[in-house]
């Protein structure tokens, strides 16, 4: 889609006592200013291995209305959007790049003080890196396994023929 942000690459950083992270540059500079100034940010808990999904503005409304599904009485499966959506937090960006993370997130993913904050697309991931590493999560290019790099890369190309 064009004209979104698109988040890339990784990097480490600190959280601090109160729950705060930093988000780095190379992240914060695609964030999208609203017209107030704010930078609003959710905070999701993520799929396939205990992480955090952080989400601009744009891109977390999506998602959620995407997760808010089909309307009227919920059956069991909309009942479980619902519960993961009642964990969903909006979070603001402060003047120094930070972001608090909420307590219960935290402690879900399993974050000490140092974090990975890897680029997914349209929303960054952070992760401790050793829970990552128990689940073959990036958290430095020299751990990659280049045959999963040619695999990836290899599906994004058009057929030959």
């Amino acid at each position: 889609m064009a004209g979104l942000p698109r988040y890339f690459g990784l990097a480490t950083t600190s959280m601090d006592a109160k729950n705060r992270i930093t988000i780095p540059a190379k992240f914060r500079s695609k964030l999208p200013v609203s017209s107030d100034g704010k930078v609003l940010l959710y905070v999701m808990i993520g799929a396939d291995f205990r992480h955090l999904d952080i989400f601009d503005q744009e891109s977390g409304e999506r998602r959620i209305e995407a997760l808010t599904g089909e309307t009227g009485l919920p059956g069991e499966t909309q009942r479980k959007r619902q519960q993961f959506l009642a964990m969903v937090e909006q979070v603001e960006l402060d003047k120094q790049g930070r972001v608090l993370l909420p307590k219960s997130h935290v402690g879900y993913a399993s974050l000490k003080s140092e974090v990975v904050i890897s680029g997914a697309g349209d929303h960054m991931q952070v992760y401790d890196p050793t829970e990552a590493e128990a689940v073959s999560a990036p958290v430095s290019v020299e751990k990659l396994d280049p045959r999963d790099v040619s695999a990836i890369y290899n599906s994004t190309l058009p057929e030959q023929g």
